[in-house]
């Protein structure tokens, strides 16, 4: 008689990736010792306990905006005129410290309150937030990342929470099917689901983007994967997505990394997509062209709705410029611009201050047609928001024309945000508020802490709600500053969440 098989017998395939892990895991034990730190899930398991002990919610006033952050969530309240801050992460080119704090700015008092609230999640960046005024108003948070101080470890979340307005308190929702871990994703609300796409997980040896499509129920509270049809966005993140009305949503930009051979590159995507439901309960891709005003390829981009029109606003963001063997340049910007969500259309955005005066021109007063002015008429666009009617986009005249893709030249004339990378923006009441984000300076990264204001209404200047202190020192040398996590972030030295 022949040999029996061994059912039980493991391949080399299997024994070989068992191997691989266990000597990692031994590596990264030694690694930990030496650096006095303990392992990071085993953290983040402690912090959730320490936090579910928690029995009453906490208020404290602040003097004034957060500190330094960047990867936070800035949230409309559903109800009340306020915005939200949950999370961020802060690096001062040796260390890196995350949050898990909740925020509350109130911008007709100009104050802000902390609240600890019983069974907070963990400390994160990179992570997604909605708010809806469900059950008195409801704060929805899924993933993120928590990094060591050092920056040796990292730890995704692919965990679902929600913070309930009313109640002051916390509740970690228990859902199974849903996204793997990952942070730098998107999450937008259609009606009563929350919709997540794309985003990244990095274990320390491989790094991988993601294109998937989720759906969380609000009322059967449970996760279905999409299988949209049509060709969508490849796999990203640090993307803009916004929602569209109900059924429909938009994306636009991200980053990415594509392996040639032995080698990877960088990608900093300029497409733009919209993403349908169709009436059979199916999903549809379509690609935008976005129109000649579209923006150059760019990621990191700090986006917000407003929610009395059907336009979107997008500021700032970071494109690359040069790739070396060693590091990966890039180009921050301090550009404003809107989206028709109806048309999917591109239009550049001048406030009234940045006009210069009446027959300036010269390279220190660059020619920039006012907003209200009557020029190009077959490529402006006339948008009304309740008070004031005006005309955005239209091609600059030849003496003044912007290179394809760029902002159209104007002067600074009044202050407002420089340019920066993963801002945290939000809409609320149709006001624009721009917090934090990252500014790279001699090769170096410092986190922002200051806030602007800006009225959708008139356009007109933005408001300085906390000016940005001094920079503090960098305790890193210039190369360092490409060490930061991918969470929203490119890798790069003028890119790193």
């Amino acid at each position: 008689m022949g040999k029996k098989k061994n059912k039980n017998k493991i391949s080399g395939a299997v024994k070989t990736a068992a191997k691989t892990e266990k000597k990692f895991a031994n590596k990264l034990k030694k690694e930990l010792a030496s650096l006095g730190e303990e392992d990071i899930a085993q953290v983040v398991a402690q912090i959730e306990r320490e936090e579910a002990k928690r029995s009453a919610a906490k208020e404290k006033d602040l003097p004034g905006p957060p500190s330094p952050r960047a990867y936070a969530s800035v949230t409309p309240h559903p109800i009340n005129n306020e915005l939200i801050i949950f999370g961020g992460e802060y690096h001062d080119g040796q260390k890196t410290y995350v949050y898990n704090e909740l925020i509350f700015f109130n911008p007709s008092s100009n104050t802000w309150r902390r609240v600890k609230a019983p069974g907070a999640p963990p400390p994160r960046s990179g992570h997604q937030a909605v708010a809806t005024p469900a059950n008195k108003g409801e704060l929805w948070v899924f993933g993120g990342e928590f990094t060591s101080l050092s920056e040796t470890q990292f730890y995704h979340y692919k965990d679902l929470w929600c913070y309930s307005l009313a109640e002051n308190k916390w509740e970690k929702v228990v859902a199974a099917n849903g996204p793997s871990a990952r942070s730098g994703h998107r999450m937008v609300q259609l009606g009563r689901r929350l919709v997540v796409f794309g985003g990244y997980t990095d274990d320390g040896r491989e790094c991988r983007y993601f294109d998937d499509v989720y759906s969380f129920c609000l009322d059967t509270r449970a996760w279905t994967k999409l299988a949209p049809s049509g060709r969508g966005p490849s796999p990203r993140s640090a993307c803009v997505m916004v929602p569209a009305g109900n059924d429909e949503l938009i994306v636009y930009g991200g980053f990415s990394r594509a392996r040639e051979g032995r080698t990877e590159r960088a990608l900093t995507h300029a497409d733009l997509f919209r993403l349908t439901a169709r009436p059979d309960g199916g999903w549809a891709w379509r690609a935008l062209a976005g129109g000649p005003l579209a923006p150059p390829p760019r990621a990191q981009l700090a986006a917000a709705v407003n929610t009395h029109s059907s336009r979107a606003y997008v500021f700032g963001g970071v494109t690359d410029v040069e790739e070396t063997e060693e590091e990966l340049l890039g180009e921050m910007s301090d550009d404003l611009r809107m989206l028709d969500l109806e048309a999917g259309k591109w239009h550049s955005v001048t406030l009234r201050s940045q006009q210069p005066a009446p027959g300036a021109r010269g390279p220190s007063a660059p020619l920039v047609p006012p907003a209200d002015a009557d020029y190009a008429p077959d490529a402006v666009t006339v948008v009304t928001d309740e008070v004031f009617t005006m005309k955005l986009g239209g091609a600059a005249p030849a003496a003044a024309a912007s290179p394809a893709g760029a902002a159209p030249a104007r002067a600074r004339a009044a202050p407002g945000p420089c340019p920066r990378m993963s801002a945290m923006m939000a809409v609320q009441r149709s006001v624009l508020y721009i917090y934090g984000g990252i500014l790279e300076k001699d090769e170096k990264q410092f986190y922002l802490s200051d806030m602007y204001s800006l009225d959708l209404h008139k356009l007109s200047e933005w408001k300085t709600l906390g000016p940005q202190p001094p920079l503090p020192e960098w305790l890193g040398s210039d190369s360092d500053s490409d060490s930061g996590s991918d969470s929203d972030q490119n890798d790069s030295s003028s890119e790193s969440d």
